[in-house]
């Protein structure tokens, strides 16, 4: 896998939860640990890469934890053949599913906050972005 370009959406997700996953486990994080921040790194990538196309603005942790399954689902064979770690990822996406029911309103909290630090980062760039823009009229 040495062109990371060639790779789909769903594929990236998969490789970069493994090295996530990866990290974590080095740090020494106990396993509910983990579980949290696995969530909170599953929520940021779907805010970032799958709200701004979907269609409605509705999601809730069910669609989260389905924007993975059809990442295990679609991108398996080829992840598993190039670096064999379909393992790891599912045995951690066993517990998601868990960590989504368990914790209901853990998990739609965690979402929502994420979801509004999104909207301010966007916002906040877009003013940094026009004052840049009026001061270079000015000069």
């Amino acid at each position: 896998m040495k062109n990371i370009d060639a790779l789909s959406r769903e594929e990236k997700l998969l490789l970069l939860l493994q090295m996530f996953i990866e990290r974590l486990k080095k740090s020494g994080f106990s396993k509910d640990k983990i579980i949290r921040y696995i969530w909170l790194f599953y929520v940021g990538y779907y805010i970032k890469y799958y709200l701004p196309q979907s269609k409605t603005d509705l999601a809730d942790r069910f669609t989260i934890i389905s924007m993975l399954s059809r990442a295990l689902k679609s991108s398996s064979p080829r992840i598993i053949q190039h670096l064999g770690y379909e393992h790891e990822i599912t045995f951690f996406f066993r517990f998601m599913i868990h960590y989504a029911i368990d914790n209901e309103e853990e998990a739609e909290n965690i979402y929502h906050e994420e979801r509004v630090k999104y909207k301010k980062a966007i916002l906040f760039n877009q003013v940094i972005t026009t004052r840049k823009k009026r001061r270079r009229k000015r000069v």
